[in-house]
């Protein structure tokens, strides 16, 4: 693998093309690498990360693969060189769904909740969430692009599972997996119903699509930090089996 720079600079964040340059980009990679957000990127000079593929606009009206990536070590330098791919932990998205969060009339507090409580249990190089409305396409874009387009390896919802006019979470993201995983389902009901007989209402579904583990999440956070606790030992190993570890399961 190769990634070539066009100038030397210091730049925190930068535009990197995958295949072939591109005049907003600040230098490309090679075309036939399967990458995922969260990976690492480096050379003999510098390490970078990618945090946000995109997709830029050539001259003759197609579009070309990019990242956008943050550098964490080093300069990045001017010329080609052979670099090495690695990560160092697990790449975590959260969506919460809420109509009154996306207009700004209240802080997420269920996302954060999210991160916070993952980041006890496992490595996670890089965490990003967001905040929309209760409409199913925008959800159903939300995670296209996170599960198949960025490629992070948990995709967690929060908010949208009950009972009410405006909670499509599952409607949602249940036709979007490949694999349905009703033990997750089980365990977060289980615990929840616990703590109280209104947990029967939730509709949470859990799953794989493409190569990233789907949760959905109630939306409060003292509810969400429930449902990851019974979840949370098991994520790992799951996440690892769904790309490619070849390991016994009893080991």
């Amino acid at each position: 693998m190769r990634v070539t720079w066009k100038e030397a600079n210091h730049l925190d964040a930068a535009i990197i093309g995958q295949g072939q340059d591109h005049p907003l980009a600040h230098g490309w990679i090679d075309a036939d690498m399967d990458l995922r957000v969260g990976e690492i990127i480096e050379d003999s000079n510098c390490r970078v990360q990618l945090e946000n593929r995109i997709r830029l606009c050539r001259e003759d009206g197609l579009f070309m693969p990019a990242w956008i990536v943050r550098r964490q070590k080093g300069v990045l330098t001017s010329g080609e060189d052979s670099c090495a791919r690695s990560r160092t932990g697990f790449s975590l998205a959260w969506i919460t769904l809420s109509d009154k969060g996306s207009r700004g009339e209240r802080v997420d507090a269920s996302g954060p909740a999210i991160r916070d409580a993952a980041m006890g249990s496992m490595e996670i190089s890089l965490a990003r969430g967001m905040i929309i409305p209760d409409e199913p396409e925008i959800l159903k874009s939300a995670l296209v692009d996170c599960c198949l387009f960025q490629g992070f390896d948990l995709v967690f919802t929060t908010g949208g599972t009950g009972v009410g006019p405006r909670d499509i979470t599952p409607e949602v993201t249940l036709p979007l997996l490949d694999k349905r995983l009703p033990g997750f389902e089980r365990a977060m009901t289980q615990t929840s119903l616990a703590k109280t007989p209104h947990a029967m209402i939730s509709r949470a579904v859990a799953g794989i699509m493409g190569f990233s583990l789907v949760v959905n999440l109630p939306g409060s956070p003292k509810a969400v930090r429930e449902n990851l606790h019974a979840i949370l030992p098991a994520l790992k190993h799951a996440v690892e089996k769904l790309q490619g570890d070849q390991r016994d399961c009893g080991q």
